[in-house]
């Protein structure tokens, strides 16, 4: 594809902008058009389809609380998020994520799940990353409908498979057997405190 996009110029002179339009022709922007998945209303709160790329600093500071709550076993590794990988993971369109907003637009929750084709069966899998909901607005079903709401979305997207992790700090695991999610795993880690030196 490059040489054709090359061939294609042969006798003009590279420019930045032209090298640009060679980057869009081999690496097009496959991101999810959130209106294509329309959005849902809870109580006082609308879930929908965001570009993360568009909401990074606001989903930032959740993800600092997200940090702070779950991942006390990561033994003071620090959260240091490589929002470039996220943000290029949606331009190749697997990426999907999904907020929770009041009534006056700001940020109460959000999940996100990485879309990638299973290894072993070639079918859409989605992946839950982060799923976080502000303490002080998980009451009622939040928790679940802002679930099904990414559900019936990562379905939409072609998803075959949803795979979600459970926490065993927060209980996670009720509202996932809640929502028919069967347990087929059980993932451990060691956290490494002292790197070791070559």
């Amino acid at each position: 594809m490059l040489s054709y996009a090359l061939a294609q110029r042969v006798g003009q002179t590279v420019t930045v902008e032209m090298a640009r339009e060679m980057l869009r022709e081999l690496f097009p922007d496959k991101s999810p058009t959130p209106a294509t998945f329309g959005e849902q209303q809870y109580k006082e709160y609308t879930f929908r389809v965001e570009l993360f790329r568009d909401i990074v600093d606001e989903l930032h500071p959740l993800h600092q609380a997200h940090y702070a709550e779950t991942e006390v076993f990561r033994a003071g590794i620090p959260l240091e998020p490589n929002y470039e990988n996220a943000i290029e993971r949606e331009r190749s369109g697997g990426l999907l994520q999904i907020t929770a907003r009041t009534g006056a637009g700001e940020l109460v929750g959000h999940i996100r799940g990485y879309l990638t084709l299973s290894l072993h069966t070639c079918t859409l899998i989605a992946s839950e990353d982060a799923f976080f909901i502000v303490p002080e607005h998980r009451r009622g079903f939040m928790a679940a409908r802002l679930l099904q709401f990414y559900e019936k979305c990562v379905v939409a997207a072609g998803a075959r498979e949803i795979y979600l992790d459970a926490k065993l700090v927060n209980r996670a695991d009720v509202l996932a057997k809640y929502l028919k999610y069967q347990p087929v795993a059980t993932k451990f880690a060691k956290v490494i405190t002292t790197p070791t030196k070559e």
